[in-house]
């Protein structure tokens, strides 16, 4: 009796493996046969397209600003010269759109020759010094680059202090353009508040809240002070209430 529960236990382990490599084996010849059948598809697309000039030849990009042409243009370069049909036009999005300069894109094909791409960049909002490090970031906060050169967005305001880049916005949506446009670099002072550093040279200390009135009592001092006076000022201390204490360089 034993010996009988033995065989049929190894007679069912065989019947399973048995139909698991027939599983296998069916599995496999489908694969092979949609592979084989998905090629052939393809040919016959290649060849409907080469027979009707519909391969891709034009590509069109709108609203590039800020990064070259050749950024884009390189996801399309093996399939300039084949069919239209056959540009993988979802799968190319996703992948432009990991570049870190691209907000947003939207990708049509005419389904003759040509595809147009249309784009969404980030827009620098300024420059993060860290240590020899100037990192470009956007206004909405991403980090774009780690610039290489001063003389690229040398316009554009300069930020130093940690979280600084994470604070930048709160700061200049309290500022008007035209006061902005007076700034060379902005503070962090120890997580809480700014100081802005002129392009007079003149060094603002601000307090923590009540920006504004802080920029408008600087705005009185500079309007009833004249440029030489000005340029013997080294630090305006707008920290306190009501108060202005203007410390005078060394001479």
């Amino acid at each position: 009796m034993k010996k009988y529960f033995i065989n049929k236990r190894k007679k069912n382990f065989l019947h399973i493996n048995k139909i698991f490599l027939i599983l296998i084996s069916l599995i496999f010849i489908i694969y092979i046969n949609f592979n084989n059948f998905k090629n052939y598809s393809f040919i016959l697309i290649q060849q409907y397209s080469d027979k009707f000039d519909n391969n891709l030849s034009k590509i069109e990009i709108t609203n590039l600003n800020y990064i070259g042409e050749k950024e884009i243009l390189k996801y399309f370069d093996y399939f300039i010269g084949k069919s239209i049909f056959l540009v993988p036009i979802k799968q190319t999005a996703e992948n432009i759109l990991a570049i870190k300069w691209i907000k947003k894109i939207s990708i049509k094909s005419d389904y003759k020759n040509t595809i147009k791409i249309f784009l969404e960049e980030e827009v620098p909002l300024g420059i993060f010094y860290n240590n020899k490090q100037e990192i470009l970031f956007s206004n909405n906060l991403i980090i774009l680059e780690i610039l290489d050169t001063k003389k690229k967005f040398s316009s554009l305001l300069k930020f130093y202090g940690k979280n600084s880049i994470y604070n930048s916005k709160t700061l200049l949506l309290v500022l008007d353009d035209n006061f902005k446009e007076n700034i060379e670099s902005a503070i962090f002072i120890e997580n809480r508040r700014w100081n802005l550093k002129l392009n007079n040279q003149i060094l603002l200390k601000l307090p923590q809240d009540n920006i504004k009135e802080a920029i408008l009592k600087y705005k009185m001092i500079y309007n009833n002070f004249s440029n030489k006076d000005l340029k013997d000022i080294e630090s305006i201390d707008l920290r306190i209430l009501n108060q202005a204490i203007i410390k005078y360089k060394n001479k």
